[in-house]
């Protein structure tokens, strides 16, 4: 009998575990950063290397600025399972926003080499390049990213800067021109100021 309520506790614990990862997922899709940040540390306290809640809450994180959390996350992640591409590219996506560029650029090219039909991976390699100041290496990353997917319309918007900076104004005004065809807000400005 002892047994039997020792089994029924565990059970009802479990399902209020299992419950809290539900519940983080819900306030993640309703885009409830906090909550959700609440939940899944909640459910990651006995299940500490679900991978999805790590990725969640380091995305929620993200979300609400605090970005030193979020990489943790995606750390562990990666010690968990060193193919997460994801978990890659969102340390990348940290990185260039803090502007540390050749991190981008080790975590891309990480991701990368996990794989290469990565549109994403590429077109993150080339901002950082480019912000860098390597416009070829960057140039080939973009045109990476667009091979992998004709319809990347940021990667056309920065590939057309880069050729503004090597001075190919005809190919960049295609390159902005192609972008806003693909609705990149950004395209219209650009084709205002380079291409008259």
């Amino acid at each position: 009998m002892k047994y039997l309520g020792y089994l029924v506790l565990f059970a009802l614990l479990i399902g209020c575990n299992s419950q809290d990862s539900i519940s983080g997922d819900d306030f993640f899709e309703d885009e409830e950063y906090v909550a959700a940040i609440n939940a899944y540390s909640s459910y990651l306290e006995t299940h500490p290397d679900h991978i999805k809640s790590l990725y969640n809450r380091g995305r929620s994180y993200e979300e609400v600025g605090e970005a030193d959390k979020a990489i943790k996350d995606f750390e562990k992640i990666i010690e968990l399972d060193p193919k997460n591409i994801s978990a890659y590219l969102s340390l990348a996506k940290i990185s260039y926003n803090i502007s540390e560029y050749n991190k981008v650029l080790i975590f891309t090219g990480r991701a990368i080499d996990l794989n290469e039909n990565s549109a994403q991976a590429h077109f993150l390699a080339g901002r950082a390049s480019h912000q860098l100041g390597y416009l070829d290496q960057a140039l080939e990353s973009y045109d990476n990213a667009i091979t992998i997917n004709r319809d990347f319309g940021e990667a056309y918007l920065y590939r057309g800067a880069v050729k503004v900076g090597k001075e190919r104004m005809s190919s960049a005004c295609e390159d902005f021109k192609f972008a806003k065809s693909l609705k990149v807000p950004e395209a219209n400005g650009a084709i205002k100021e380079y291409c008259k």
